[in-house]
């Protein structure tokens, strides 16, 4: 039984997709489904992600989580905003 305290999240897509944060496990299991908060256009927004897989590298594992639109907050885009400086 590890006695890691933490793991490896992957975002494979969605608003989050590329980036990867440690996380506790929670009763010495990961997450399957995540609710994270991210600022849309400066408001807050919830986005949904399932877990889909995992690997354990060394003495570490990552779960690789794919994003659920259909329980996220709706994200609208602006096609005019270029977001250039």
């Amino acid at each position: 039984m590890s006695t890691e305290k933490q793991y490896i999240t992957e975002f494979v897509d969605g608003p989050l997709a590329g980036t990867t944060e440690g996380r506790d496990y929670i009763d010495g299991e990961y997450e399957k489904e995540l609710d994270v908060y991210v600022a849309v256009e400066g408001l807050p927004s919830q986005m949904h992600y399932v877990a889909s897989d995992t690997r354990q590298v060394g003495d570490t594992l990552f779960v690789r989580y794919r994003f659920d639109r259909a329980d996220s907050d709706p994200i609208e885009t602006d096609d005019q905003d270029s977001n250039a400086m």
